[in-house]
């Protein structure tokens, strides 16, 4: 079907940046048109972050401006990002004041006087979701005479794109003058002992960590800023971008393994790894600061090789702006504003290709289990999300969740079972909604008033602190005042119903964060405190929470552990093999924010 055409005075989102030179028709179509269609990512106006939390090392610096992959707005909560921003008063599924009594902060034994279904979580029978007095409060902009309406103040999403490209072009000037530092710096941390780390395995071979190596950031100038966006581990690499290439760290001995130098910055990073350890990246197609976004290339990790490369379609475009890719199913799948585009991880000519202009464009994909997305279509005026699961080799449907009206932005949080987070009237997550294989709704979970931190940004693969199995998902709490200090805790929450059932305490002075699933049970990373290394312990959902530890860092890390050392946790820590490795997409020499020393940092058994 085709695109709806936008308001008066605003531009299609398939309009060719160049009116006289319209994007070339694609020759590989998807069967089932609309289904798959290039769009802006989430539109959300960029937005500055709240101030962090005081007390205690974790708390994020601002952000410095955009950069490749770098989301416009910060994370809502997650690995030392600041809470949301409450979404607006009332609305449905918004929580009241938690109450009082011994089930601890974010945990609720019964709900108050009067909350019904609008407190902590809300399963709805016999009530269609999102229709009625149940519907979701029409997003700002939406309504008539909104921005988003004919006659309205101009379009959201349009200012979005605008902003976000005056931020990128920022960067890409800035990006474009870095050079790789040629001496790596790398520093291995060998066991005086033995000379190398523990040989691995799910289980740590100690408690008592140490650190393995330290990535030093390359050297910028004052006031530059770079994204370096992607981290990747098998049991035995842990490789991570840097500067116009990856580095790939041995995990066994704490020195560099390899290096891989590309055509030009990285651009964009999918979270995944096949079980193979081939990973995916986009990068430019030169060093300049004016090259395009467009090509794709897979690297084998274990190896430090690069695969293949290829030059993705609708290159006459910048291919920069609301630029996402995921791997699933053995497939690669690459969205920005304007095309996507899906390779198998071997290589090879295109499995499908699309571009905007029919009535249907993603948002973005996700990866894992399953190849997903979310897709959105009608008209600004009156959007309508989709959540997919693609068939990897045509991009056509096989599975679909109609996203309630009302519901402005949507996040993949899991693939299998599908569990995504929805911002109702708000481009900030408010809810959390489990899904069933029938493709209707089983549960939500209100994220309330800051009650919680899932990690979300703006991208559709961004909910890093939400974690889930096949029984529970597990949120963090916000961090609030204990017995002595802030703390937090991990609540599990029943996938079928939403109820909490349990929660696990991150102890005073210390912050929990889910990591993983492994064997059963729950990788959790304590923070760092100002003079005490980070944890990791497994939690046991069968023992209602009960923690064992696995890993405890040397104190002397606590500084490297966090944003004021050299590493900034707002991005989430890779567990694998027995091991521990934080890292960080953006590094900056801004006067008015902290320097990342570090671009990663491994921790092991001794």
């Amino acid at each position: 079907m085709s695109q709806p055409p936008p308001p008066p005075g605003q531009p299609s989102r398939g309009d060719s940046p160049d009116p006289e030179k319209p994007e070339e028709t694609p020759n590989l179509e998807k069967k089932e048109p609309g289904a798959q269609q290039a769009s802006p990512s989430q539109g959300e106006t960029p937005q500055q972050p709240a101030q962090p939390p005081s007390g205690g090392f974790g708390a994020p610096p601002q952000p410095p401006a955009g950069g490749y992959g770098y989301p416009q707005q910060p994370p809502s909560g997650g690995f030392g990002a600041p809470p949301p921003q409450p979404p607006a008063a009332g609305g449905y599924g918004y929580p009241q004041q938690p109450p009082g009594g011994g089930g601890g902060y974010g945990f609720p034994q019964q709900p108050p006087q009067g909350a019904g279904y609008g407190y902590g979580y809300q399963q709805h029978p016999g009530q269609p979701y999102g229709q009625g007095p149940g519907m979701y409060p029409t997003a700002p902009g939406y309504g008539p005479g909104g921005p988003g309406a004919p006659g309205g103040s101009g379009n959201g999403k349009v200012i979005a794109i605008v902003a976000a490209a005056v931020a990128i072009v920022v960067a890409v000037v800035t990006i474009g003058i870095f050079l790789v530092n040629k001496d790596d710096g790398t520093e291995a941390r060998q066991d005086p002992k033995t000379g190398t780390n523990d040989p691995g395995g799910d289980k740590p071979a100690s408690t008592e960590g140490r650190e393995l190596f330290k990535i030093p950031s390359p050297k910028l100038s004052e006031d530059e800023t770079a994204s370096v966006t992607g981290a990747w581990a098998t049991d035995k690499i842990f490789a991570k971008s840097t500067l116009n290439g990856i580095i790939g760290m041995d995990a066994a001995s704490g020195k560099q393994a390899w290096k891989i130098s590309l055509d030009g910055q990285i651009c964009a990073a999918a979270r995944q790894s096949t079980d193979d350890g081939k990973a995916a990246v986009i990068t430019a197609e030169t060093k300049s600061s004016r090259a395009k976004c467009n090509q794709m290339a897979v690297i084998d990790l274990d190896k430090g090789k690069k695969l293949w490369q290829e030059t993705m379609p609708s290159s006459e475009s910048a291919v920069t702006l609301g630029m996402n890719m995921a791997i699933g199913k053995n497939v690669v799948a690459a969205k920005w504003i304007g095309g996507s585009v899906a390779y198998k991880m071997s290589g090879g000519t295109p499995l499908w290709k699309s571009q905007s202009g029919g009535g249907c464009e993603d948002e973005g994909f996700a990866g894992g289990e399953e190849l997903m997305a979310v897709v959105q279509c009608g008209s600004y005026g009156d959007p309508k999300l989709k959540v997919q699961k693609l068939n990897p080799k045509t991009g056509e449907a096989n599975w679909e969740f109609d996203v309630p009206k009302g519901v402005q932005t949507a996040r993949i949080v899991s693939a299998d079972p599908v569990v995504i987070a929805v911002g109702a009237g708000s481009s900030t997550a408010t809810d959390v909604m489990t899904i069933g294989d029938d493709e209707k709704l089983k549960a939500k979970i209100s994220l309330g008033d800051n009650k919680y931190e899932p990690g979300c940004s703006t991208g559709v693969e961004s909910c890093t602190s939400i974690v889930v199995d096949d029984d529970y998902v597990y949120l963090p709490s916000a961090r609030h005042q204990g017995d002595s200090a802030s703390t937090n805790e991990i609540i599990a929450f029943d996938i079928n119903s939403g109820s909490p059932k349990w929660k696990s305490d991150a102890g005073e002075k210390r912050t929990i964060v889910p990591v993983r699933m492994l064997d059963g049970k729950l990788i959790a990373y304590k923070k760092p405190t100002y003079d005490a290394g980070g944890q990791v312990v497994a939690v046991d959902p069968g023992a209602q929470g009960k923690q064992e530890l696995y890993m405890r860092h040397p104190d002397d890390s606590a500084e490297d552990e966090n944003n004021l050392g050299g590493i900034s946790l707002r991005e989430p820590p890779i567990y694998q093999n027995g091991r521990l490795f934080l890292h960080q997409t953006l590094i900056s020499k801004r006067s008015s924010t902290s320097y990342g020393k570090y671009l990663g940092i491994g921790f092991g058994a001794q």
